[in-house]
């Protein structure tokens, strides 16, 4: 660029539009590479704090491990840095040439790129994020891989049940990465899909993968709560945590998790309040928020059931099927309440703005957000634009109609209490009923405990779908 005339960079005018052509694979597959790598990290991580404070973790303070801690840094490092080059925000830069009478008609803004025009122009750079619209794949697409992959997968360990020849073997382990994939990611991005085509919001792909991401981080405060400081607390008091029907044990599930949780999920909500404009956008965050929670927590559940033994097909299917019914819109719906009373909060004291968007501040004028308009690929009509704003139409199965909402509360502290209190009831019933039936005959207590699950699902869906239709009524998530 030497001897060539230097533009400065401006504004991007508030009338420019980037086309975008539909993508939706895109997301999930980029989704599937940070959570690997988010895995990694916060597992990690979480051993690294232990080295600190609990390095044999075994509920008891002390000792540290320096050796633990170093290891455990160098370790997480790579996977850290790989998040954060991928999370690295993309930048579009746009020349326009735009007519001046003190313009001229040929501008060279490359060394081989020359631009000449029939009238006196000026050149114009801008630098903007390259947004686009959260695109993801319809969500009956999404449910059918479920559907198809679980029946495969579950079929193909089939064998293992039987006998454990090397063909069986052979087979479980050809047919075991792609069962860990798709029975923890699909129901999740089920679930996101729902939420992105029912709550009626205009959500960027950067803004969609952030809540999925806040959410798969905050399983590291949670699972710093649950696995290193209640342990030690629980032991401090004198109380038992040796096998599950210990009271400890229990509390952790509770009580600890719960807390954890909860605190740790409306947390990553605060963290994109940048994002928050209503209470409806608040419920959309806090339910993508547990998703991502969802998400991570689903990866050790799910590897655990494939290596459980000579019973994975069973246990693989179980897990899968009543994580993705159950415990992953259970996330989603409990953080979804906190969300809706965080985004009433933040929009009511016009706290739009979280502390780490702040180093923006001094860029905003040149490295502002683009508006995107979204093509179709072959006839290149328009499908959609950052502008178009759509009513939502929910279906039966998401909504029990107007009549029967239930009122969402606006106090967060009142909020977070109620997803504590849920979830706890969620954790502590299925514990409990194991005490309770801890000498009856194996066969009881798997009817008892599938009656309790499937009434569990059943209470969580008729809540669901009265707590949707009140949230994304704009009437009763805008400000009057």
């Amino acid at each position: 660029m030497q001897g060539l005339t230097k533009t400065p960079l401006s504004p991007a005018p508030n009338n420019l539009y980037l086309s975008q052509t539909p993508s939706r694979w895109k997301s999930i597959g980029s989704m599937l590479g940070q959570v690997t790598l988010i895995f990694f990290f916060v597992n990690i991580a979480v051993f690294v704090v232990s080295g600190f404070i609990d390095s044999n973790m075994n509920g008891i303070l002390g000792p540290s491990d320096p050796l633990q801690v170093m290891l455990g840094t160098i370790c997480s490092t790579p996977f850290l840095l790989a998040f954060i080059l991928l999370r690295k925000p993309k930048l579009a830069h746009i020349v326009r040439v735009e007519p001046s009478a003190e313009g001229n008609n040929t501008h060279v803004i490359a060394p081989s790129t020359l631009i000449q025009t029939t009238m006196q122009t000026t050149v114009k750079h801008h630098l903007v994020h390259n947004t686009a619209p959260l695109q993801i794949p319809p969500l009956k697409q999404l449910w059918l891989i479920f559907i198809i992959g679980t029946l495969i997968s579950t079929f193909c360990m089939i064998p293992i049940l039987v006998s454990s020849t090397i063909w069986a073997v052979l087979l479980f382990l050809l047919i075991a990465i792609p069962a860990w994939i798709i029975g923890f990611s699909t129901p999740v991005f089920a679930w996101w899909a729902t939420s992105n085509e029912y709550f009626g919001l205009q959500t960027t792909k950067r803004q969609g993968e952030w809540m999925l991401i806040a959410g798969m981080l905050s399983t590291f405060p949670a699972l710093v709560i649950n696995s290193l400081i209640s342990p030690i607390i629980i032991n401090f008091l004198g109380i038992s945590m040796n096998g599950v029907e210990s009271l400890g044990f229990g509390m952790i599930l509770f009580l600890s998790a719960p807390i954890g949780e909860e605190l740790s999920k409306a947390l990553a909500v605060l963290f994109l309040s940048r994002f928050i404009d209503s209470a409806k956008r608040g419920f959309q965050i806090g339910f993508s928020v547990g998703l991502g929670f969802a998400l991570l927590e689903n990866m050790s559940y799910i590897l655990g059931a494939l290596f459980s033994g000579e019973g994975a097909a069973i246990s693989f299917v179980f897990t899968t099927v009543l994580r993705a019914i159950g415990s992953i819109p259970g996330h989603a719906t409990w953080t979804a309440i906190s969300g809706f009373a965080i985004g009433h909060h933040v929009s009511k004291n016009k706290r739009s703005k979280s502390l780490i968007d702040d180093g923006y501040e001094m860029v905003k004028p040149i490295r502002q957000e683009s508006q995107w308009v979204l093509l179709d690929k072959k006839s290149g009509q328009l499908i959609s634009s950052s502008n178009m704003t759509t009513q939502p139409v929910l279906p039966k199965w998401l909504s029990a109609g107007k009549e029967k909402e239930i009122q969402l509360t606006r106090s967060p502290a009142k909020a977070i209490f109620i997803a504590i209190f849920s979830h706890a009831i969620w954790n502590g019933t299925l514990w409990l009923s194991g005490i309770l039936l801890i000498d009856s005959p194996a066969y009881i207590q798997i009817i008892v405990n599938l009656i309790l699950i499937i009434t569990l699902i059943v209470i969580l869906w008729i809540i669901l779908r009265r707590l949707i239709p009140y949230a994304i009524d704009d009437r009763n998530s805008l400000l009057s």
